[in-house]
């Protein structure tokens, strides 16, 4: 079962990364857990809270949305994440907003420190 809120990056898209695309700038791997969802989401808030200038604005059973603001310009980035406990991964999707362009690689590099700690705290 796939991520049922998120959706994949827009077309051409060079400001957006996503578990479930699969253009090349966008495309990143889901993180797999071993233990419960529960515990996956306490990971994902844990590390996103580990991260300044991040806000959690949405906290429902298996998803958290969050609001990461770069460090120079302070640009907004979206951050959702999704727990799939019936495949026992966690898909996620930032996208920087609302401008138009590239955001010159930030979202794939935020998300790889991410996934990093991620995949760390869910003992991977």
């Amino acid at each position: 079962m796939a991520a049922k809120r998120l959706t994949p990056c827009p077309d051409g898209s060079q400001k957006c990364v996503s578990t479930l695309d699969t253009q090349e700038y966008c495309a990143m791997e889901p993180v797999p857990f071993t233990g419960s969802a529960a515990d996956a989401k306490a990971a994902v808030l844990k590390v996103v809270a580990g991260h300044p200038r991040t806000a959690v604005v949405e906290d429902e059973a298996d998803y958290v949305k969050a609001i990461f603001k770069t460090r120079m310009i302070r640009f907004k980035d979206t951050v959702e994440f999704e727990i799939d406990a019936d495949d026992s991964v966690v898909h996620f999707r930032s996208e920087s907003v609302p401008y138009a362009g590239s955001d010159l690689g930030a979202n794939r590099k935020r998300m790889t420190v991410v996934r990093t700690a991620l995949v760390t705290a869910l003992g991977g």
